[in-house]
């Protein structure tokens, strides 16, 4: 398996060297974003991010892990189905930039407005579960624009089409159990978080 994906990944470097770079070009934007916020907006967002920390569990709650799973695992399933369309990369491309975005505002954002408490916050909520869902999302992006790529090439036929068909199902469906144990590491972390840090 470690040896598939390695030889995968060699031979597509392009195309995850460049979902790599649109993730840290969303990040920055991003990033950059949270100072372009007018003071009306940042009040906004920041009255209503203190009641969404006033509404997280601080004890294990079986259906907040369960959204945060659902949702990892819908997103998957969306860039599946994607990759299953001959024009389905320029989304998949969006969706990374999207979510490289919503990263690099909800760090800075969330650092800006709690400072020390806001840095290690980000660890626990944002960063942590990041080393997990960041590979699969760059993965399963990787492996939808590979595949619509091949079909709109049209090298794809008969038992090849059957065959890579079968592995991209394989693959996705690997990735989405890891998106889903990532959405319930993630919201392990949040109510860790919201404890130490008396939120």
């Amino acid at each position: 398996m470690k040896k598939m994906l390695y030889d995968h990944i060699k031979q597509y470097w392009v195309i995850y060297l460049t979902l790599c770079c649109v993730f840290l070009a969303g990040g920055v934007f991003g990033a950059v974003g949270v100072g372009s916020l007018g003071i009306e907006k940042a009040k906004e967002l920041t009255g209503f991010f203190n009641s969404l920390l006033g509404e997280q569990p601080t004890a294990i709650d079986t259906s907040f892990l369960q959204q945060l799973a659902r949702d990892n695992f819908i997103m998957m399933a969306g860039i599946w189905v994607l990759g299953l369309t001959v024009i389905g990369a320029p989304l998949v491309y969006l969706i990374v930039f999207t979510r490289g975005f919503i990263f690099g505002f909800t760090v800075v954002f969330i650092i800006q407005l709690k400072k020390m408490m806001g840095l290690g916050l980000v660890l626990f909520t944002v960063l942590f579960p990041s080393l997990l869902a960041v590979p699969c999302l760059l993965l399963g992006a990787g492996l939808a624009t590979v595949f619509s790529f091949l079909l709109l090439q049209g090298r794809m036929r008969g038992d090849f089409l059957k065959n890579n068909f079968l592995h991209y199902c394989g693959m996705a469906l690997l990735i989405s159990i890891a998106a889903l144990a990532t959405g319930v590491i993630q919201g392990y972390f949040t109510i860790l978080g919201a404890r130490l840090f008396g939120l």
